[in-house]
């Protein structure tokens, strides 16, 4: 498949590349803090494994938090697949968690962000902002990072070599030019 890049009128633009990463960043609409209990964020944490499998996308590192997502992701071979990975992952969670909060209707979703990451420092980077995205906003004690279950900060510990960890823990992140402007 060869890179697409597609423009919309009233949304960010999207680059897709067969096999690239990608971060996407997602909120929820005026930033309302509607994932507040573990049963909301235990609930988008598994659709989005749902429907990243389904599509075909290798998540590599995730946060969810009351407002808004973080997922880093590989996409398959056709990243054209992502358009359709966010509107079912968006309109499933939408649909349990009006359920969930006798809300029926309620609009959830605002938009989401993402971007194809080329550079090796870049990605180490992201990796480990998405990791630490929770002590960012104060959910958890930095000494305690990874004891918050919606991110994948404990998964990563477990199962990346230490060569791989040390490189991506090791990587600054002051500098990372992600929109996150929740509270």
């Amino acid at each position: 498949m060869e890179d697409i890049y597609k423009t919309y009128p009233h949304n960010p633009p999207h680059y897709f590349v067969s096999n690239a990463i990608y971060m996407v960043t997602g909120s929820i609409l005026h930033n309302k803090h509607s994932l507040v209990s573990n049963a909301h964020k235990s609930l988008v944490c598994k659709i989005l494994f749902e429907r990243a499998a389904h599509w075909g996308w290798d998540l590599e590192a995730w946060a969810v938090l009351k407002n808004h997502y973080h997922f880093i992701g590989r996409a398959p071979e056709n990243a054209l697949t992502l358009e359709k990975l966010i509107r079912q992952f968006h309109s499933k969670t939408a649909v349990e968690l009006n359920k969930l909060d006798k809300a029926l209707g309620r609009k959830v979703w605002y938009n989401y962000w993402d971007t194809c990451i080329t550079l090796e420092t870049s990605y180490y980077a992201r990796l480990h902002y998405v990791h630490l995205n929770p002590v960012k906003h104060g959910l958890v004690d930095a000494k305690r990072a990874e004891d918050y279950p919606f991110c994948s900060y404990r998964w990563f510990l477990d199962q990346a070599d230490d060569e791989f960890r040390d490189a991506v823990m090791s990587q600054p992140i002051d500098r990372v030019d992600v929109f996150d402007d929740f509270d």
